[in-house]
């Protein structure tokens, strides 16, 4: 009897020791501004823009200065953060949000002002794409394949895709490939337990070990994920709405939505760290001493 309980323990102590957590830090939280989509991605450039990339600098994403960590609290309207901003400008909306939420054909007449924002970029809540006021559109290839900007591009959809207006924003930001054509660093995919063999709770984990937040879609909304529990394929979201994190189910539902794609982005074109002034002098002083002991 002892030697069951003994062997009971074990198990329970291994399958614990399993469990991984992974939750980014320093994540952008903002609240709604003037559309889902571009706020989602409004603290995904936010966040590099604060931490950078894979060694690089890409603090023009938010042009101004350092993107917040949290737009919490706001009032539309008012432009309070610089990460507001680069999510929908006040020319945004003048040109293209006049009746509020939901509303369409309210659009102001041409010429319209030079895009300076995700929203403009992205076409949300433009009448020209058919969008109606806060809404954006996202395409996915129906097999569960990812959908890259060089697909988009090849296709012709270019004005109607949330994501390729993203690749235009980082490219207008000074970043990027600039070469939409052989773009695969973006992509939409759904995910796979909304088609088979889509983007998996595994693809998902490998993005936040990388350093890289992913923009969860829902049926009806975009929020930004940021961390993950493989204790019940947990992963961790800031949902536009309500400050704090927040998680749901790898598959499930969040605010009766269902999960059914995401948007990963692969930043290019940073620009270097520069050597701080302190260290720069020491390793002067250090190639001073080699050169003098070769004479």
């Amino acid at each position: 009897m002892l030697t069951r309980v003994i062997i009971l323990l074990f198990f329970v102590f291994i399958e614990i020791s399993h469990a991984k957590q992974v939750i980014l830090s320093e994540v952008p939280d903002y609240k709604w501004w003037y559309g889902c989509a571009p706020t989602a991605a409004g603290m995904l450039i936010g966040y590099y823009d604060i931490h950078g990339y894979d060694g690089l600098r890409y603090d023009n994403l938010v042009p101004g200065g350092k993107a917040e960590l949290s737009t919490f609290p706001s009032k539309e309207g008012v432009w309070q953060y610089k990460a507001q901003y680069a999510i929908a400008s006040p020319e945004h909306v003048a040109d293209f949000y006049r009746e509020g939420y939901g509303a369409k054909g309210d659009d102001a007449p041409p010429p319209h002002h030079d895009f300076n924002c995700l929203a403009d970029f992205m076409g949300t809540s433009q009448d020209s794409v058919n969008n109606s006021n806060g809404s954006t559109r996202f395409y996915f290839y129906s097999n569960g394949s990812p959908l890259y900007v060089a697909d988009i591009y090849s296709y012709g959809i270019r004005d109607f895709s949330g994501l390729y207006g993203i690749w235009e924003y980082i490219n207008y930001c000074g970043y990027g490939t600039h070469d939409p054509a052989n773009d695969y660093t973006m992509f939409n995919q759904y995910v796979d337990t909304y088609v088979s063999g889509g983007f998996s709770f595994a693809d998902f984990m490998s993005e936040i070990d990388s350093g890289r937040p992913v923009i969860i879609h829902l049926e009806g909304h975009s929020m930004l994920g940021y961390g993950y529990d493989t204790n019940g394929n947990i992963i961790y979201v800031h949902d536009t709405w309500n400050e704090g994190d927040h998680t749901m189910t790898w598959g499930g539902t969040y605010g009766g939505m269902k999960l059914i794609g995401v948007t990963c982005v692969h930043l290019t074109g940073g620009s270097p760290v520069p050597i701080p002034h302190s260290i720069m002098l020491i390793s002067s002083g250090v190639l001073l001493i080699f050169v003098r002991r070769k004479i």
